[in-house]
C-alpha cells in the first residue's frame, strides 16, 4: 500500500511540476502577444520590413539549433503556423 501511496504522491508532483510548466508558458504567450499588439501599429513600413528580415533570421538561428532534437509534429506546426501569423501581420 505504501508503494501504491508512493506512486501517486509522485503523480501529484508531476502533475503539478507540468501544471507549473504550461502556465509559465501560457503567461509568457499572453505578454509577448500583448506586446506585439501594442508595438505593431508603432512601426513604419520600412520597420514592419526590417523586423521581418530580422524574425525571418532569427527562426531560423532557432530551427538550426533545435536539428539535432527530436520534437513532436505538433512542436513544428505550432512554430511554423505562429510565424507565418507573424510575418502575415508585418507584410
Amino acid at each position: 500500500m505504501d508503494q501504491a501511496n508512493d506512486a501517486i504522491e509522485q503523480m501529484g508532483k508531476i502533475v503539478t511540476t507540468n501544471t507549473k510548466t504550461v502556465s509559465l508558458l501560457g503567461a509568457q504567450s499572453m505578454v509577448l502577444g500583448k506586446f506585439f499588439d501594442a508595438v505593431l501599429p508603432q512601426l513604419t513600413t520600412k520597420q514592419r520590413a526590417e523586423t521581418a528580415e530580422t524574425f525571418r533570421q532569427g527562426i531560423k538561428e532557432a530551427r538550426s539549433l533545435m536539428d539535432d532534437l527530436k520534437l513532436p509534429v505538433e512542436y513544428h506546426t505550432a512554430m511554423l503556423d505562429l510565424t507565418n501569423a507573424i510575418l502575415a501581420t508585418l507584410d
